[in-house]
């Protein structure tokens, strides 16, 4: 067996329903995972299918369809959260270190006149 159907197993068996969730620093030491790996464990569990829930309470195979679309709606949170940053950075600039540049533009009245300043520009 492997470590993913290790956790499928043990979450069917021992963790059905919200009320029977287990935190991810125990299955950490249950398994010998570091929080990273049991993270993507518990995402390939989920894209295969299988019914695995979330809640501050920890992980658990879900009891019903209603701890199913609670679990849904908390990562569809997370998704319109990681969207907004994302979008947020294509309209950030980087701070640059970049010399100001003044631009001046004067207008003669008169060929021997004085000059008139416009505009002034800073780049």
């Amino acid at each position: 067996m492997n470590q993913k159907t290790d956790v499928l197993n043990y979450l069917k068996g021992n963790h059905r329903g919200e009320e029977q969730a287990v935190s991810s620093k125990e299955l950490e030491q249950l398994f010998s995972l570091e929080g990273r790996s049991v993270r993507r464990i518990i995402s390939a569990l989920r894209q295969e299918g299988h019914p695995i829930c979330s809640s501050q309470k920890g992980y658990y195979y879900a009891a019903s369809q209603q701890e199913i679309n609670e679990t849904i709606a908390r990562l569809n949170e997370f998704v319109t959260g990681i969207s907004n940053s994302r979008t947020g950075l294509l309209f950030a600039k980087a701070s640059q270190n970049y010399p100001t540049i003044e631009i001046t533009i004067r207008v003669k009245e008169e060929r021997d006149g004085p000059d008139m300043q416009v505009s002034k520009l800073h780049y």
